[in-house]
């Protein structure tokens, strides 16, 4: 498994925290689990010129 594949589950398993935590009406944490998606995601925008040179080589 590769880092992006981890991080992609990563999301996943936050998004559907987010969508949990949202059903039993807890804002806050999922407010600090949007945070920790946004992170995530960030994470991953900035892997992709990695992977983008490793198939031009």
């Amino acid at each position: 498994m590769t880092r992006e594949d981890d991080l992609n589950e990563l999301a996943a398993d936050l998004q559907a925290a987010i969508a949990k935590a949202r059903a039993l009406n807890l804002p806050t944490s999922a407010y600090i689990l949007s945070m920790a998606l946004v992170e995530v995601s960030q994470a991953l925008e900035a892997a992709e010129p990695d992977r983008e040179g490793d198939k031009l080589n």
